[in-house]
């Protein structure tokens, strides 16, 4: 099992994810995406995996700034070469190739690998529609040989009512972020849909993004999903 680096997270994926599986994290803006990856990454680097970052839609210095201001040491080991952040950016002049990453994870041995974002991938990658799904694919079987966390860009889910893009069924795992409202507040919320070949806890669980990142709460139940549930009783 590969342990995420996610405090509490673990709980929920009952130990971790596979080793060398695809996970997708899908979420609206501000749902902290990028911060799982981070996170993710530093874990493998203390263990001793190197890692590799590919990024299409924010800067390596972006990405590095945000990790010190949440105090994740992102830069402590991409300095030291535990970690390699790629910016894509002979692919957004069109140059269709997935070369660079992939002499780099042969090279230096990774062991895992962060995809910011699957969205900005498709965009680059992905003529049409009907590419769409055959280019998921190829960048998949690229990636066997790592495990694999993408963030992938979502609009703000209901959780009562999921709607799945093409990409959800071709990862191995999904994991949604979402904010339910609490009264006159937001609640970072998430839910695991699926992990392939592995059991895993389905409820929907609490998220705090703050020092150090992101902490799950596997034992509590969601504030808002509480009040909702009261209110229904009372309707009844």
């Amino acid at each position: 099992m590969i342990k995420t680096g996610i405090p509490g997270l673990d709980d929920v994926l009952k130990g971790g994810v596979l080793e060398k599986s695809a996970v997708l994290i899908s979420g609206g803006p501000g749902t902290g995406k990028s911060i799982f990856i981070m996170q993710f990454l530093v874990e493998g680097a203390k263990k001793g995996e190197p890692g590799l970052c590919i990024l299409y839609d924010t800067e390596k210095e972006e990405l590095l700034t945000y990790a010190d201001s949440l105090g994740i040491p992102l830069r402590k080991y991409e300095q030291s070469g535990m970690i390699i952040i790629l910016k894509e950016e002979l692919l957004l002049k069109r140059v269709i190739s997935l070369s660079a990453p992939l002499d780099i994870i042969r090279k230096k041995k990774i062991k895992r690998v962060a995809l910011d974002s699957l969205t900005m991938f498709s965009y680059i990658h992905v003529s049409d529609d009907r590419d769409y799904r055959r280019k998921i694919v190829e960048f998949l079987d690229a990636m066997k040989l790592v495990t694999l966390f993408a963030t992938a860009e979502g609009t703000e889910y209901s959780l009562d009512e999921l709607q799945f893009s093409p990409e959800d069924f071709l990862f191995d795992g999904v994991i949604f972020l979402s904010k339910v409202r609490h009264e006159s507040s937001f609640e970072r919320v998430l839910h695991v849909s699926k992990l392939r070949g592995q059991e895993h806890k389905l409820n929907i669980y609490p998220f705090h993004i703050g020092k150090g990142g992101i902490e799950v709460y596997p034992n509590q139940l969601p504030f808002s999903l509480i009040g909702k549930d009261e209110d229904h009783k009372k309707e009844k």
